[in-house]
């Protein structure tokens, strides 16, 4: 599924095992520095989960979606992008894939819980891109990064929401919306 994967240690796992912090800190620190390196070659397309990357059902309506954007985290890839000397792009994308390999139900401390592989189908969509600059030239300079993080996630959770439709809805592309256009390019 994943191809020059990059590991980032998340913020609330950072300190489950207090002797490790600091070997995850300078994990991290590889891992952003690879980051930079792939994004100053250009040509690179770069997938980043602002939240872990998982999306997880509701606890009250066990609805699936996707988990909310660490905005601190959107912002540190967007200065990635911004400082790495080529021009960079920011495209909302939304991957429906949780049957196929389903998360905890919630955010575990533990690692190595149990996970159940199956066969079903996935969906991924791609927004049209969204500016920071145009985000922050509408709102003041404390709120750009917030703002921005919730456009992205709006955007991504529209699509999820047409692809859940789509899967699990068995709407195919006749779930397809004026903002969200589904298309099989195989068919």
């Amino acid at each position: 599924m994943g191809r020059n994967l990059l590991c980032v240690y998340s913020k609330k796992h950072m300190y489950d095992i207090p002797e490790l912090a600091e070997m995850k800190r300078k994990a991290n620190t590889r891992s952003l520095k690879e980051m930079a390196l792939l994004l100053r070659g250009g040509s690179k397309i770069v997938w980043i989960a602002a939240s872990g990357g998982r999306d997880r059902p509701d606890p009250f309506t066990e609805e699936w979606y996707p988990a909310i954007f660490d905005s601190s985290s959107v912002d540190n890839m967007r200065r990635l992008i911004e400082h790495s000397g080529t021009p960079g792009h920011v495209y909302p994308l939304a991957l429906l894939c949780y049957d196929i390999m389903p998360p905890p139900r919630q955010v575990e401390k533990e690692i190595g819980e149990k996970r159940i592989i199956t066969f079903h189908g996935a969906g991924l969509s791609i927004a049209p891109q969204i500016s920071f600059p145009e985000i922050a030239a509408a709102c003041e300079e404390s709120e750009a990064k917030d703002v921005y993080s919730q456009a992205l996630y709006k955007s991504v959770s529209e699509q999820y929401n047409v692809l859940k439709s789509a899967i699990h809805g068995k709407q195919g592309l006749e779930a397809s919306t004026a903002g969200v256009s589904l298309s099989q390019p195989w068919n």
